[in-house]
C-alpha cells in the first residue's frame, strides 16, 4: 500500500483518487474548493481544504511522508509550478505533475517534478495506436 498526496481535485485528480483507492492505496486529497473535496470523500482516506501555494500549509501536510505527490492542478499553471517547487523544497519523495503543453512540461521538470502527465497527449497517442495502425 502506498500513501498518495493528491493536490488538485479536478476531473483528472478525481480519477486518480478513485483508481488509487481501488488499488488499496491511502489518498490524501487537497483542493481550495470545498465542493470538489466533498465530491470525492468516498475515494480518499483524508482531505484538506487549502492553498497548496502556501508553504506553511504544505509543511503541515508532512509531504515527505507520502510515497507519491500528484499535482493535478489544471486551471492555474502558476499555482501548479509553485506547488511543485515547494513540494520539491520540502523533500517530497516523488512528484508527478500535470501539464497541458510541452513548455509547461519542461517548466515543471525544471522546478522539481520527477514526471509529468499530459492528459491530451496521452489520449492522442492512445487514439493513434488504437485506430491509426493497421
Amino acid at each position: 500500500m502506498k500513501s498518495i498526496l493528491l493536490i488538485g481535485v479536478n476531473h483528472l485528480g478525481a480519477l486518480i483518487a478513485k483508481e488509487m483507492q481501488e488499488l488499496g492505496h491511502d489518498v490524501m486529497a487537497v483542493d481550495r474548493n470545498e465542493d470538489r473535496i466533498n465530491g470525492i470523500q468516498s475515494y480518499v482516506t483524508d482531505s484538506e481544504i487549502g492553498d497548496s501555494t502556501n508553504e506553511e500549509f504544505l509543511k503541515s501536510l508532512g509531504v515527505n511522508n507520502y510515497d507519491v505527490c500528484f499535482v493535478a492542478i489544471g486551471d492555474d499553471f502558476e499555482s501548479s509550478v509553485i506547488t511543485t517547487a515547494l513540494l520539491s523544497q520540502l523533500g517530497a519523495k516523488k512528484i508527478v505533475a500535470r501539464a497541458n503543453r510541452e513548455i509547461q512540461e519542461r517548466l515543471l521538470l525544471r522546478n522539481g517534478a520527477d514526471d509529468v502527465i499530459r492528459p491530451e497527449k496521452l489520449a492522442a497517442e492512445w487514439a493513434v495506436e488504437r485506430y491509426g495502425r493497421g
